[in-house]
């Protein structure tokens, strides 16, 4: 099974490698990232990384899958790790709300446009337009910033 990893994104692959011990740096930068996403998705973070359990203990107590639950890990964690993710944790307080929920809702969610469009009750053009102003933004922020 030939599985791509997205270390290839700047992702680190202690991020991506579960089994791995992690930096104190590397779990103290998930945790302050990982403030700005909904409670199951943060609480599900610090148990993994913050408290340094195993997927499967913490499979086992929420009595789900293991593969699952790692699948899940995985895609939180690299989604926290991107570039845009900080970008718009940093940026979005200065924006209008409508924005900010969509930049909420995609980028900090992870959700679809289409998803975005039925939690947030607005229409799927309004979200791709947000969205698109969004990666516009995160596009011609300053070069300095850009390896962050």
């Amino acid at each position: 099974m030939n599985h791509r990893l997205p270390a290839s994104k700047g992702i680190p692959i202690e991020a991506i490698d579960l089994r791995r011990t992690r930096s104190r740096d590397f779990v103290r930068s998930i945790s302050e990232r990982a403030k700005h996403l909904p409670d199951p998705e943060r609480a599900l973070l610090d148990e993994i990384y913050v408290n340094g359990k195993s997927i499967a203990a913490v499979a086992k107590l929420r009595d789900e899958n293991v593969a699952l639950l790692r699948r899940r890990v995985r895609r939180i964690t690299t989604r926290v790790l991107t570039p845009r993710y900080r970008y718009v944790t940093e940026h979005q307080s200065a924006w209008r709300p409508t924005r900010r929920k969509v930049a909420g809702a995609c980028v900090i969610e992870g959700l679809s446009i289409k998803d975005a469009s039925i939690k947030l009750h607005l229409s799927t053009y309004l979200i791709r337009k947000h969205r698109d102003a969004i990666e516009a933004l995160f596009e011609s922020r300053p070069s300095q910033n850009r390896t962050r």
